[in-house]
This record gives structure tokens, sequence and C-alpha cells, in this order.
């Protein structure tokens, strides 16, 4: 697997990199009491940054994530956590070509939940 890897190999690794994980929603507006989620441990790297097509300054960051659904295609890191970056944002992050994050993904798979998909940075932005 150097190099850009096929679908076929992001597939496997996607699902060697599945843990298995279910709870209850908790969440305001729940629909059921029964949810499963996929939780997956992986990593977030930096691959491209370039001005945000919506311009106002702001700076789109392209992550790949080697494992989950996220994994599936290039992810940008404003539109995921809802995050304003600009100029200040890296600088204060230290966010830079070729950082990886690890990330904790939580997607829906089972039951009618508000909340499908989670992703949660172990990197505190601020």
């Amino acid at each position: 697997m150097f190099g850009t890897a096929s679908s076929y190999a992001r597939y496997t690794s996607i699902l060697i990199g599945l843990t298995f994980f279910s709870f209850g929603c908790k969440e305001q507006g729940q629909k059921s009491n029964n949810c499963d989620y996929v939780t997956v441990e992986t990593l977030a790297e930096v691959i491209d940054m370039r001005p945000h097509p919506d311009g106002d300054g702001k700076i789109a960051i392209i992550l790949d994530f080697k494992a989950s659904v996220l994994a599936l295609e290039d992810q940008e890191m404003g539109a995921l956590k809802g995050y304003h970056i600009d100029h200040k944002f890296l600088t204060r992050n230290h966010i830079d070509m070729g950082n990886k994050y690890s990330v904790t993904v939580s997607e829906l798979v089972k039951g009618d939940c508000d909340t499908k998909l989670t992703v949660a940075f172990d990197h505190g932005f601020n």
C-alpha cells in the first residue's frame, strides 16, 4: 500500500480499523433509546491547505482520514467541525502540512437518533 491507496485497500483498512460500540441516545430530541454506533479510533492527516471557496479570508484544511466512513473521501476540517479557519487559527493551533491528529469517529448504523456522526479530535483546537 505505497502511494495512493486503491478503493479496495482503503475499504479493507476501514474494516480492519472498526471497533463496534453501542450506546443509547441521550440527546435532546431523541427518537429511540436503541441506537447502535460504530466507533473508530483513527488518524487524520493534513494533506492540503488552500483558500476556502467561500473567500472571506478563510482557509480550507483538507484532511485524509486513515479509517472510518470519513476515509472514503477527503474532508474539510472547517465544515466537519464548524470551525472558521483563518491564518490566526492556523498559527494558534500550529497546523501545518503533514500534521496527524488522533480522532474518534462514531457513526450511527442502527436506530433513528438525531446524531448520525460525531467526530472528536484528541487535540484541543482553540
